[in-house]
Formats: structure tokens, sequence, C-alpha cells
């Protein structure tokens, strides 16, 4: 089984934290701090995930937080020394939790503490458990930590399946309460039809990598990360524009305090609020109308926000 390393260490005691990380969410950062915590003495933390979760890779459809770069960084930064993660396919998804245990744990990984989720399976047909993992580990010499699901406010369980409906709904601030940041997501700019810049608000037209699931159609306010690290206050369309009689999905961004080129650059877009709903206009000039209403709303709304370096932060 080929392993793939982020800053692989010469270590032969880990502390390793497994899960699919899709969004690394606060649920995700109690494991990875118990990772940290549990570090063996002269030893790493690890975390060992997969390039998609196995369920989505089951179902054939790709519908992810966030980006495989974006996933690598945000787990590093919670204090991980290293990243190994595993191409999930037939042959992995064949493999005896016996046999994931003993040759990818044990051997490849030289695990000396496992730490998982209460809800964890792996192996073939989804048969190996924390209880499998804990006998295991009393008979080969591993300890494991369970960590118990994380509640957001005490009452609903943050995970990956919950926060995808929350962003499919549009509910940007709930996400991000789960989350524990405000969604990003990273792209290039793109050439668009250029109404924008007809209408007097040109767009930066974002190309996102697919399987990324984006919010629900409608106008947001949100963050333009540019190129080089500032960032701008913008108004965030994703649709079809119906008022041209629009057939592609396209995410055009206005940004506020910004006027240069940045076609062919890459840009990342921080989601805050959704304002309202995509609508067809009888007229290029009531569309207008309603971009300047638009903006209007997002400088006020700004102010409910807290800027930190190039993005906003939960307060």
């Amino acid at each position: 089984m080929d392993i793939n390393w982020v800053n692989k260490q010469k270590s032969t005691a880990r502390s390793v934290a497994i899960g699919t990380f899709d969004g690394v969410h606060l649920g995700h950062r109690q494991l990875l701090k118990n990772a940290v915590a549990l570090k063996p003495k002269g030893g790493t933390s690890a975390a060992l995930t997969f390039d998609v979760p196995p369920q989505q890779y089951f179902r054939g459809e790709k519908r992810l937080l966030i980006s495989f770069q974006q996933k690598m960084a945000l787990i590093r930064r919670c204090g991980i020394d290293e990243i190994a993660w595993l191409r999930f396919d037939h042959k992995l998804s064949s493999l005896a939790a016996e046999d994931f245990v003993a040759g990818i744990l044990l051997q490849e990984l030289r695990t000396e503490h496992v730490i998982c989720g209460l809800d964890f399976r792996f192996g073939k047909k989804r048969a190996g458990n924390p209880q499998l993992l804990k006998k295991m580990g009393e008979r080969l010499g591993f300890q494991v930590t369970i960590v118990d699901p994380v509640k957001s406010n005490g009452q609903e369980m943050i995970s990956s399946t919950a926060i995808r409906q929350l962003i499919s709904r549009g509910e940007i601030e709930k996400a991000a309460a789960l989350l524990g940041y405000y969604p990003c997501y990273l792209g290039k700019v793109v050439h668009g039809a250029g109404r924008g810049r007809r209408l007097g608000f040109p767009t930066a037209n974002l190309e996102i990598g697919p399987g990324i699931l984006l919010p629900k159609e409608g106008v947001y306010l949100t963050i333009g990360i540019l190129p080089g690290g500032e960032s701008s206050p913008a108004v965030t369309s994703i649709g079809k524009n119906p008022t041209f009689r629009g057939k592609v999905q396209t995410i055009e961004t206005f940004l506020l305090d910004f006027t240069g080129d940045l076609y062919g650059q890459k840009m990342e877009l921080q989601f805050l609020k959704r304002l309202r709903a995509i609508e067809s206009f009888p007229t290029a000039a009531k569309l207008q109308k309603q971009i300047e209403a638009d903006v209007s709303l997002a400088r006020t709304l700004l102010t409910e926000f807290h800027l930190q370096g190039s993005k906003v932060v939960l307060r």
C-alpha cells in the first residue's frame, strides 16, 4: 500500500489521529489536538487521512468542503508534525480491518497511540471500529483514545455531513460556527462574458476545481484574498445569470476596494453571509440598480465582522 507524506520525519514512534478530515472542522480539531498532546516522547504526531471520503468514493460523487491542499494546510496549522495520506480505491476498500492495523498503522506508521472518533469505521465492509482497535491494541501493544463527538452549543453534533447540508442551503454563518472559520474557496480568475464591466461592476470570474461543494445559488457578502495577500470586501454571485438567459453556473465577484487585472491568477474567496436569492430582472438597468443596493448592503454589514490579517475570523 503506497503511503504519501507531507513533512515526513524520521520517526519510530507516532501518535496518529485518523479521519477523512474534510473541512477540518471543530470536531476534527479535537482529534488532532489529542494527537499533539499524546505524542510519544522522542516521537512525532501525525494525521492519517484519505484523498476522498470513503462514502463519496462509493457514491462516485465528490462533494468536498475544501480542496486537498487546503486540508493539508489546516491540519498542519493544528500543530500536527506529519501527514500520511492514502488514495482511497478498490484495493484499500478491500483491505481487511486487521490488515489495515498491522500493515499500515503498525508496520508503516510505527503507531504507538491511535486517536479516532466514536463513529470511526475502517477496513473491508467497514468491519473495523474503535472497539476492534482497542482489542488489537491490548494484544499488539499500542494505545487507543476514542474522542467523543463535539457538539455545537452543546446540542448539534458537528460533522462534515451537517456542514455540507448547511452550505447547500446557503446558511454560511451556521456552517462557519461548526467549521470554526468562514468557508473559503481557492480558484483561478478566468475571462467571463464581460457583462459586469458593462454594468459598471467589473467582476472576477472564479474557476474552482471540480468536486468542491459550492454554497447555494445566490448573492453573498464575501472577502477576496488577492494573490499578494491583501484582501478586499466583495459581493459574489453564484448562479446562471437568468437576466441574460444564461445556462452555465458562474462565480462572479465584484471587489469593492480593488481595481486591477487578476486574469490567470489565483484568488481565495471567503464567504460571510447570503444576501439574497438569484433573480431574473426585466432589464439590465434594473439589475444594475439591484447590484448597487447589494454593494450598499454589503458595506453596511461589514461592520458586523472582524477582520484579522487578510481574513475575517469568528468573534
